[in-house]
């Protein structure tokens, strides 16, 4: 197993304020340029493009991330089984060839049947697994192919597919989410980033060790992934009043305008359970799982809360469990993002190395 360097990764939001600010967000383009640059600047390696069954679309809004940085990777959501795998193939190694070799896909499967039926799919989880490997299957054999090629699967049937335009080198990476047995056993078979949502260092140390295990099977090393929020200031005494000012501000919010978050059925309890096992001071004492508490696991915003220097300790002990990329994001976009990338990246790199 090697030992891998760190990939400070961001999100990028089309929305000035947090889930904690008073009035709802207004989505503002412009403010998806100034964000992904924000986090240029700062020292970031990649952005998320997010993407769920309300959100503008990932595609479109990676090619304006990409027109307005020069080096900031990207990780672009995308969901199986709305578009062919081979148009999907030619739209990524187009986002590819026009970013110079910056594109990366994010497999959703989707783990909420309530998210896929907004957009008329009613496969279960395990079809919708299937499909997705089916999916990550032909567009690999697109970005490899010089020659067209018919294919005849379980999801998919084609003739002569064939694409004019191939990634700058020769691939993109696929990001893999998903904890289910079908989706843990898919990702270490075909992820190059397995992505893991937020969890204690013991729950993400766990879940490293599975996919490990599987991904052996096919001979593969995988990267892996982990999602956080940082309440970052300059004490752990005020990060700590930060934290319980953000959730004033997001109870305040739910009082006003209603419960916060997506209707995400079974799936907003497991996560709402999963921060119930994770939040032992004993063990991780800077992880705060009050925010998605509060929204019962509609929102999923599992934290890290303290000065940046306990911020890097806390991190590095996501490092041992088994981390290269760090998904790591505050909650005042464009100050947590210089502060996290100027005073915790550089330091997390250098004890990671």
């Amino acid at each position: 197993m090697s030992r891998k360097p760190i990939e400070l990764v961001g999100l990028v939001s089309p929305y000035r304020g947090s889930e904690a600010s008073v009035e709802p967000a207004v989505y503002d383009p412009a403010f998806v340029a100034e964000c992904a640059r924000a986090y240029e600047q700062a020292g970031y390696d990649r952005v998320l493009i997010g993407q769920n069954a309300k959100s503008a679309d990932s595609l479109v809004t990676a090619t304006w991330v990409a027109a307005a940085t020069s080096r900031l990777k990207l990780m672009v959501a995308h969901r199986p089984g709305f578009i062919a795998p081979t148009m999907a193939a030619r739209a990524f190694a187009t986002l590819d060839q026009f970013s110079g070799g910056r594109a990366g896909v994010h497999i959703i499967t989707a783990f909420s049947d309530i998210e896929t039926r907004c957009d008329g799919d009613y496969h279960s989880k395990q079809e919708r697994y299937n499909r997705s490997r089916e999916y990550v299957q032909v567009m690999r054999r697109m970005w490899a192919g010089e020659h067209p090629f018919d294919h005849e699967g379980d999801w998919y049937q084609f003739e002569q597919a064939g694409s004019e335009v191939r990634p700058v080198n020769g691939s993109v990476p696929v990001f893999w989410a998903g904890t289910s047995e079908l989706g843990l056993r898919y990702g270490a078979e075909l992820a190059d980033v397995y992505a893991l949502g937020p969890g204690s260092a013991a729950q993400v140390a766990e879940l490293v060790g599975k996919v490990r295990r599987e991904a052996g099977v096919h001979g593969r090393d995988p990267r892996f992934s982990m999602s956080m929020r940082l309440v970052v200031a300059d004490s752990d005494e005020a990060a700590w009043d930060r934290a319980r000012d953000l959730l004033r501000g997001v109870e305040a919010r739910q009082a006003a305008f209603g419960a916060l978050g997506r209707d995400l059925g079974r799936a907003a309890q497991d996560a709402a359970e999963r921060a119930v096992e994770a939040d032992d001071a004993a063990l991780d004492p800077c992880l705060w799982t009050g925010l998605t508490k509060a929204t019962q696991g509609r929102l999923q915003v599992m934290c890290l809360v303290g000065s940046p220097g306990t911020l890097v300790q806390a991190l590095m002990r996501y490092r041992e469990a088994g981390i290269d990329n760090f998904l790591v994001t505050g909650f005042d976009w464009l100050a947590d993002t210089h502060r996290i990338g100027t005073e915790i990246g550089p330091e997390l790199r250098r004890l990671a190395d």
